[in-house]
């Protein structure tokens, strides 16, 4: 499979570099070619990016390069030179770089095609691809020339290679002296000065660090450079650095300090040898002195030179300077490990410099902040102690401080204001009792009080201040006692509370009074409610009145005319009993017309009987608007109380002088009886109904009776049952409706619309709380000024 893909991925590569010399008539065959082998490298991208991702860009890249792209490739390229960077792909790096030059330099873009391409000529000289770092300096020398030119390396009779460990390298001694014999076989001399007066004048170690590196990679022209210092009894790598291929200096980032930890950074077998050696190591060409058991550093990156260098100061070691070049071999010349010896001569001298410096330094800076924190301190001091007297007089209680003989130590401004006597004057006084004269008797008990027992004392005196009033004053007694535990004094703290006794007094006052005005209100409401039931009543005894007295008065006359035709009847039937001639029967009979009585007598008795049955009607549902409660919910149609309620009120229903009569629609749905109690809820009904009655007289102020007629009053009650085992009823009329802030507050205890003498603001409270409270429903109430309103009740089945 690995084999497929990578002939999938560089067959692709190839036939998009052939692409531009191909015949129109190939390029589509090149580009299916392409696109089947992108289908497979997408398909491993997505199940291992790590390794598959780079490759797949790259080819993606390529492909945008050749269809024109410019934006896409750009992005493509740098993105699959990151991921082969990223996951260690060094040859995939390279040729994405190396493809990324070329794109740029069709594009004219030589500056940026440059960059492209030293990092790839830089990729393939760590893989130690000889080949492609020969043809990339052959077919683009003018993009390679920074790193073409170095200086011509000499043979060096110094290059050798340590054996570490006895086994790969050995330590020459000798190096030192071959190294330094004669200071005039190396260059100018003016080079050396300059460097060593460079080091010489640094005396901060960070910049002496940063100095050294410099001056040691630049003038031995290594390309990396690493720092290893003491640090306490362990070695730390202080610095590391590198040079890039443009020639820049960039440091190389540390995830830990510690040597050991750092075998990705310097070889640290060699290390090991130059710290137990005290010599230096220095391999000149790595091809020629590395085999397998080379230290893990050299095997994995192999710099082509490189040289450990013991820094000492009289024999001491303070310090390793690691030098390598990656790319080239024997760089490490006679005359570079000359001025490289006298660095770091110079160098260990101006560390034990920089060391002396930083403890000068350290200590000068300590002290320095010794005294600023002393002196900042001392103005703290003074400040709080100013601030603490300032708070102490402005403070509105009484502060003081007295021994235990009663010679006075301290008392606030407050304090002497109050009894009218200075400061100076209870300073000067032996006991504090010669200036408070009487008022001092209750301050020598709770001070006597105070000194008996550890614990703070709490007290309440009574002194007559200078404004000559009495003062009621809590006060709070301390101990003061030295670090030997001794008292030395008392600390008082006393709190003017004759304001708070009186405002505690008139409280309870208050109290008194609210609980009176408590009561009356009680009793007002209990008026009011009383009020609101002789209300329902009234309407209730009207009409039931009037509708009685409609068959009453109508029983009555038929009674007086039955009576009339009854005594007639009797009348005649006593002319048969008394054998009254014919005649005379006949008479009497067509006097009283007979035949008529005995035709309408039946009818009137008919009628009364219908008046009787009306009557028995109106009593049924008078006992099913009234009915009790009991303490328990009991089964009840729904609509025998709205139907009795209506009943009631139908007198307020019927037309008069100046309406015609309102309309009352029922819209009965299909209920199941509800547990509830039917007199709470009848009671709700009545309410509701009568406010509708009076919205609709309210509406009809101003409107003539055929104005009325025309859209007549009426009132629409709907029920039905909901989900959830609920019933619903509505109760709506068309009349003047109410406004959107009268609707927020229309259930508000004691609010109503209504003027004085009218209402009591208790209906809807009322009816309120026997929905939503008694039987676990609702009750809102949707409305429109000017269109009309509409109550809607909400009930549960089961209660």
């Amino acid at each position: 499979m690995l084999v497929t893909m990578m002939h999938d991925f560089y067959d692709a590569l190839a036939q998009l570099a052939i692409y531009a010399g191909a015949a129109p008539t190939e390029r589509q065959q090149i580009l299916n070619r392409v696109e089947t082998s992108q289908k497979k490298l997408k398909e491993l991208a997505q199940l291992a990016p790590l390794d598959y991702q780079h490759k797949f860009e790259l080819v993606e890249a390529e492909w945008q390069r050749v269809l024109g792209q410019k934006a896409e490739a750009m992005e493509l390229y740098d993105r699959a030179i990151a991921g082969a960077k990223a996951n260690e792909y060094l040859n995939e790096e390279a040729l994405a770089c190396e493809l990324a030059a070329k794109f740029y330099l069709s594009w004219g873009r030589e500056k940026i095609a440059r960059v492209y391409m030293i990092d790839a000529w830089d990729c393939y000289a760590r893989c130690g691809d000889r080949a492609k770092i020969d043809e990339l300096e052959k077919r683009y020398p003018q993009f390679l020339l920074p790193i073409l030119s170095p200086e011509k390396i000499g043979a060096n009779p110094l290059a050798t290679v340590a054996k570490v460990a006895s086994k790969n390298y050995s330590v020459h001694p000798s190096i030192y002296s071959s190294v330094s014999r004669h200071i005039s076989d190396f260059g100018v001399f003016s080079t050396l000065l300059k460097a060593c007066q460079a080091l010489s004048s640094e005396l901060e170690l960070d910049r002496l660090i940063a100095k050294l590196m410099q001056l040691a990679a630049s003038k031995t022209k290594a390309d990396k450079a690493v720092l290893v210092l003491p640090n306490g009894n362990k070695w730390e790598v202080a610095a590391a650095s590198t040079i890039d291929n443009l020639g820049v200096e960039r440091a190389i980032g540390l995830t830990s300090a510690a040597l050991d930890e750092n075998s990705e950074i310097l070889p640290l077998t060699i290390v090991d040898c130059v710290k137990n050696f005290l010599k230096p190591v220095i391999v000149r060409n790595i091809a020629e002195n590395c085999d397998r058991d080379s230290d893990y550093y050299i095997l994995k990156y192999q710099p082509q030179s490189l040289l450990c260098w013991p820094i000492l100061d009289r024999a001491n070691l303070v310090g390793i300077l690691y030098l390598e070049n990656r790319l080239n071999a024997g760089v490490f010349t006679r005359d570079r490990l000359q001025l490289l010896n006298l660095l770091c001569s110079q160098a260990a001298i101006s560390f034990s410099k920089a060391a002396i410096y930083k403890k000068s330094q350290d200590y000068s800076q300590q002290l320095e902040r010794l005294l600023t924190k002393f002196s900042r301190t001392e103005a703290q001091l003074a400040e709080q102690k100013q601030m603490l007297q300032a708070i102490l007089d402005v403070a509105p209680i009484w502060i003081w401080m007295v021994n235990p003989k009663g010679k006075v130590h301290f008392f606030n401004n407050t304090f002497c204001q109050d009894v009218g006597a200075p400061l100076s004057a209870f300073l000067a006084a032996e006991h504090y009792k010669d200036i408070l004269g009487e008022n001092a008797a209750n301050c020598l008990v709770s001070d006597a009080a105070c000194l008996a027992q550890d614990s703070p004392h709490y007290s309440s005196e009574t002194l007559t201040l200078v404004d000559g009033k009495q003062h009621y004053l809590e006060v709070t007694k301390v101990q003061l006692k030295n670090s030997q535990g001794e008292t030395v004094g008392i600390i008082g703290l006393g709190v003017d509370a004759t304001e708070r006794k009186q405002a505690h007094e008139l409280l309870q006052q208050q109290n008194q009074q609210l609980e009176q005005t408590l009561k009356d209100l009680q009793q007002a409401q209990l008026q009011i409610v009383q009020s609101e039931k002789m209300s329902a009543l009234g309407n209730l005894v009207a009409g039931v009145a009037h509708e009685i007295n409609n068959p009453i008065g109508f029983i009555s006359g038929n009674l007086t005319e039955a009576k009339r035709s009854l005594a007639d009847i009797v009348e005649h039937l006593e002319l048969y009993r008394s054998d009254a001639p014919k005649s005379e029967i006949a008479n009497h009979a067509e006097e009283i017309e007979i035949d008529y009585i005995l035709e309408d007598l039946p009818k009137m008795i008919d009628s009364m009987q219908v008046g009787c049955d009306r009557i028995s009607s109106i009593s049924t549902s008078l006992r099913t608007f009234s009915r009790g409660d009991k303490d328990y919910k009991v089964p009840f149609n729904i609509h025998d109380g709205i139907n009795s309620a209506i009943l009631i009120l139908k007198h307020r229903l019927k037309a008069n002088e100046s309406r015609p009569q309102i309309e009352v629609i029922t819209k009965y749905g299909s209920l199941p009886k509800i547990q509830c109690f039917p007199g709470q809820l009848n009671q709700v009904f009545m309410n509701l109904l009568a406010n509708a009655i009076d919205a609709l007289e309210e509406s009809n102020i101003g409107r003539s009776f055929s104005d009325i007629a025309a859209d007549p009053n009426r009132i629409t009650i709907c029920t039905d049952v909901l989900g959830e085992g609920q019933i619903q009823i509505k109760i709506a009329d068309n009349g003047t409706g109410m406004k959107e802030e009268v609707k927020k507050q229309i259930f508000d205890h004691l609010f109503t619309t209504k003027c004085v003498g009218k209402g009591t603001g208790l209906g809807l409270t009322i009816a309120h709380q026997i929905a939503v409270e008694k039987h676990g429903g609702s009750i809102e109430v949707n409305a429109e000024a000017g269109v009309g309103t509409e109550f809607a009740i909400v009930l549960p089945v089961k209660g």
